[in-house]
């Protein structure tokens, strides 16, 4: 039995954070707060330095690329009811 199902509530003492902001995070009886990749921002950024390395072979003498390209999208911190809203609004997106 859940901790939900035994009390009828969430009790305050306990957190529960997800991982992928899957679709059921937001769909279940008590909706879970979650980290959400920034998906459209991987996409474009790994778009973008794909376009640059395709741009630079197309030159009459390209230079090959001398080191990866290393870039981090942050995370975004979807807070739901399973955490307690002490936290910076900056990196956190609030749904209801």
């Amino acid at each position: 039995m859940s901790l939900f199902q035994r009390y009828g509530t969430f009790p305050s003492t306990y957190e529960i954070v997800g991982f992928d902001n899957s679709p059921i995070a937001s769909e279940a009886i008590l909706p879970i707060t979650t980290i959400g990749q920034q998906i459209d921002v991987i996409a474009k950024t790994a778009m973008d330095l794909l376009v640059q390395q395709m741009d630079e072979q197309k030159k009459r003498a390209p230079k090959p690329l001398g080191e990866p390209i290393h870039k981090q999208i942050a995370p975004v911190l979807i807070r739901r009811h399973t955490t307690n809203n002490g936290c910076s609004e900056k990196s956190v997106k609030q749904e209801t």
